[in-house]
């Protein structure tokens, strides 16, 4: 099988793909996990700023919905 690139919500202590996986029962896999951020999703929109202030903003408790 080829590299798939999927994603995947960590829930409950198990990673839960958000896709089918081709994949047969107990079947073992190699995983690379990374962090999905708010940065990376929004990518682009801010052009002109550095990557770093970018993820700043997004990710500091001034802007935060959580607060």
């Amino acid at each position: 099988m080829e590299t798939l690139t999927i994603h995947a919500v960590y829930e409950d202590g198990k990673l839960r793909p958000l896709t089918p996986l081709p994949l047969q029962d107990q079947e073992r896999v190699l995983l690379k996990v990374m962090r999905h951020s708010a940065v990376q999703e929004t990518q682009g929109l801010l052009q002109g700023l550095a990557p770093e202030v970018v993820q700043e903003v997004a990710e500091g408790d001034e802007f935060s919905v959580l607060s």
